[in-house]
C-alpha cells in the first residue's frame, strides 16, 4: 500500500469537493437550515385542541366556564368554546373545534322529573387519533359536567349565590354517541396518513424521474440531436412535457391503486378528485423537475436539491402539525408549497367526503403551481434549445 498514492487521490477529491461550492453548501449549511427550521417547529408549535359545548338552556356559560377550569386544572392542551345547537357540524367541519358535548335543551327539566336525559358527543373524526383522545377528554368531562350543570340549576331554582358545590353521587344520565361527522371508528392512523403519502410520494418521485432523465438528455447530446429535426420550438418543448407528464400519471395511478387495493385504507371521497389533485400536483413536480435540473451537471448535484424542495415541504406542508398551529413566521412560507394545498385537498377528498367545490381553492393553487413551473421549464428549454 502506497501512502503516497492514496494522499494524492485523497488531495484530489478535497480540492474537487472545495470547486463545488454547491456540494459544501450541501454538507454544512444545509444541515443547519433544515435542523434550525426542525427547531422551531418542535418548540414553538402548539397542539391545543378545542371543545364546543351546547349548554341547556338557561346556564349561565359563564359560571360553567369557571367550573370547566376547576374540573381541569393545568389543562393548557385543552379549551372550550360555547355553539349553539345548529352550529354544531358548520364548527367541525370548519376545524373550529375537534369535539363537541351536546346537552339537551330541557337537561335540567329531565333530571327533575327523574328522568335520563341524553347527552352526545360528536367527534369531528378526520384525524383518528385526535378523535381517540378527544372521546377519552369529553367522555371524562361530560360525567362531572352534567353534575356540576344540575347543582347550577338546583342552585339558581333556590335563589342562591356563588359556586355550588360539586355533588359526589352520580346524577343519571345516559352518554349517546360518538356521532362521527367524518371517518368513523374502523379509520386508523394510517388511514390519516395514506393522503398525505400519495402526495408525498408522487410529488418527490416525479421530480427525482424528470430531473434525472432530463439531465441525462442533455448530458448525452439528445436534445442537440432533435434541434435538428424538423420540430418547432414549441414542439419540442409540449413533446418533452408530455412525456414526462405521462409517466407521471401513470404513477400516480399505481400509487393510489396500491393504496387502496392493496393496503386497504379506508376512504369517503371521490378516487376521481383523488387523482385529479394528484394529476394536477405531478403536473408541477414534472416541470420543476426540467426547470431545475438545469442548474445541475450530474446525478449528484440533483440529489442536492432534494433537501430544499421536498425537506422544506415535509416540515411545513401540514403533515404532522395544522399550519394554524405552526410559529406565526413560518405560516407565510406553508401558503407557497404546493404540498401545502395537495394534503389538504387529498385529506378532504379521502377523509372529509369533500366535493370539488370544496376543494376548488385547493385545485386552483395547484393549477397556479403547474403554469407556473411549465413556464419556467419552457423557458428553460427554449434556451437550451436556442
Amino acid at each position: 500500500m502506497n501512502i503516497a498514492r492514496i494522499r494524492a487521490l485523497a488531495g484530489r477529491i478535497i480540492r474537487q469537493l472545495l470547486r463545488d461550492k454547491r456540494t459544501l453548501a450541501l454538507l454544512f449549511i444545509a444541515p443547519l437550515v433544515v435542523m434550525s427550521l426542525l427547531y422551531l417547529v418542535l418548540t414553538n408549535t402548539s397542539s391545543v385542541h378545542t371543545l364546543a359545548l351546547v349548554l341547556p338552556t338557561g346556564i349561565e356559560s359563564d359560571r360553567v366556564n369557571a367550573l370547566i377550569d376547576k374540573l381541569l386544572p393545568g389543562q393548557d392542551k385543552l379549551k372550550t368554546i360555547n355553539i349553539s345547537t345548529n352550529a354544531i357540524d358548520s364548527t367541525l367541519n370548519n376545524g373550529d373545534a375537534d369535539a363537541a358535548i351536546v346537552f339537551p335543551p330541557d337537561f335540567t327539566q329531565q333530571l327533575a322529573q327523574g328522568q335520563k336525559p341524553h347527552v352526545q358527543i360528536v367527534l369531528e373524526g378526520s384525524d383518528p387519533t385526535v378523535a381517540s383522545a378527544m372521546y377519552d377528554a369529553s367522555n371524562a368531562l361530560v360525567h362531572q359536567l352534567g353534575v356540576a350543570i344540575a347543582a347550577i340549576r338546583t342552585q339558581e331554582l333556590q335563589g342562591g349565590q356563588g359556586t355550588p358545590p360539586f355533588i359526589s353521587n352520580d346524577i343519571p344520565f345516559t352518554i349517546d354517541g360518538p356521532r362521527y361527522l367524518h371517518g368513523g371508528p374502523q379509520y386508523t392512523f394510517n388511514d390519516s396518513l395514506a393522503p398525505v403519502f400519495i402526495g408525498v410520494f408522487s410529488f418527490f418521485f416525479v421530480f427525482v424521474l424528470t430531473s434525472v432523465a432530463f439531465l441525462r438528455e442533455r448530458s448525452q447530446g439528445t436534445i442537440e440531436r432533435v434541434i435538428v429535426s424538423p420540430l418547432t420550438h414549441a414542439e419540442l418543448v409540449m413533446g418533452y412535457v408530455c412525456g414526462f407528464v405521462l409517466f407521471a400519471f401513470v404513477q400516480s395511478l399505481l400509487i393510489l391503486l396500491f393504496i387502496i387495493l392493496v393496503l386497504r385504507v379506508h376512504y369517503s371521497g371521490n378516487l376521481a378528485l383523488v387523482f385529479l389533485v394528484s394529476a394536477l400536483l405531478t403536473i408541477g413536480s414534472v416541470n420543476l423537475g426540467i426547470f431545475l435540473s438545469t442548474f445541475a451537471h450530474n446525478e449528484f448535484q440533483i440529489v442536492q436539491f432534494v433537501p430544499l424542495v421536498l425537506g422544506i415541504q415535509v416540515f411545513l406542508s401540514g403533515i404532522f402539525w395544522p399550519i394554524a398551529q405552526l410559529p406565526a413566521a413560518l405560516r407565510p412560507i406553508s401558503y407557497i408549497l404546493p404540498l401545502t394545498y395537495a394534503n389538504d385537498a387529498l385529506r378532504g377528498v379521502m377523509l372529509k367526503n369533500s366535493n370539488i367545490g370544496d376543494i376548488s381553492v385547493q385545485l386552483t393553487a395547484l393549477l397556479i403551481f403547474a403554469l407556473l413551473m411549465i413556464v419556467l421549464s419552457s423557458l428553460t428549454m427554449r434556451r437550451q434549445i436556442a
